[in-house]
């Protein structure tokens, strides 16, 4: 069967929502782990979102004319983020997962640092990111929790960020991460609240909020150095009360990680962050994007 790739059109949300429900509530399912999405209405809202924030950079692929997976690429100018790349569980093995990565491969052009994150009990996901030229730089714990309670130190000021921010907030950001993604906070702000965190009136934080009918996921989020980081996950905690919180946490950052699991966080599944080309851990302390992906 023959597989073609082109750019999402308007008309394919639906099916491309449909496909990426079925395709990660299937992965996780046969391997014993909760279904990631609720509802179709998940996946779908995934593929306007993107649609919306980046039209030249979403994927479809079609097997004899019918759209059987999606895939998207990030581009944040030397640094690009790749995903979800999804293919429906009744097409997979046929060669649409392997295409979609090389469409988006080739739509980062010469961006050097390709970037992207893999379920780690995936063992067909992995050797096929190897075989493109991925390798692993380190992992992701997928932490979730609810009612966390815990001090927000008091030297660390929180609030909500406003327009004026965003300018200072990227800047701050690109230092910390070397990722241009101003756009992204202006997409962000949009749907606000999101905070800013300051020491002494200095900038050395933020975090952003995704919130979704299943819970509120935090990420992307940077700062200074752990300890802020950890200020900022508690406030945003305290202000999402009783919700179901999620993020993408480096396990590099060892000692974070022992403090959010003593207050609260459980580890859910872990994951592999997987760079193609140049590759510099952040400074200070980050979370991961899960929109824009991999970022």
């Amino acid at each position: 069967m023959t597989v073609t790739i082109r750019h999402m059109l308007a008309e394919d949300i639906p099916r491309v929502g449909a496909v990426m429900v079925a395709a990660f509530n299937n992965l996780f399912r046969r391997h014993g782990y909760p279904e990631p999405f609720p509802s179709p209405a998940a996946g779908t809202s995934i593929a306007q979102g993107y649609v919306r924030l980046e039209p030249n950079e979403c994927f479809t692929a079609l097997q004899d004319g019918q759209i059987v997976g999606s895939g998207f690429i990030h581009l944040r100018g030397d640094t690009a983020g790749i995903g979800p790349i999804t293919v429906d569980p009744s097409a997979q093995a046929q060669g649409a997962g392997r295409a979609l990565m090389q469409a988006v491969i080739e739509a980062g052009g010469t961006c050097p640092s390709l970037r992207l994150v893999q379920d780690a009990f995936n063992v067909v996901s992995f050797p096929l990111y190897s075989t493109l030229g991925f390798e692993a730089c380190g992992t992701i714990a997928s932490l979730v929790g609810q009612h966390i309670q815990a001090d927000v130190p008091g030297d660390v000021e929180m609030r909500e960020w406003v327009t004026e921010d965003i300018e200072h907030l990227a800047a701050l950001d690109t230092r910390l991460t070397g990722i241009a993604r101003e756009q992204d906070m202006r997409f962000f702000h949009a749907q606000p609240p999101h905070i800013a965190a300051f020491v002494r009136g200095q900038l050395v934080g933020y975090l952003c909020f995704l919130r979704t009918e299943a819970g509120t996921f935090f990420g992307p989020a940077a700062a200074t150095q752990p300890s802020v980081l950890r200020a900022l996950i508690l406030s945003g905690a305290q202000r999402e009360w009783g919700k179901a919180l999620r993020m993408r946490f480096p396990t590099r950052h060892a000692l974070l990680l022992r403090e959010l699991l003593a207050v609260g966080f459980r580890v859910e599944t872990l994951q592999t962050y997987m760079v193609r080309g140049a590759w510099q851990p952040p400074d200070g302390a980050e979370l991961l994007a899960l929109f824009p992906e991999a970022l």
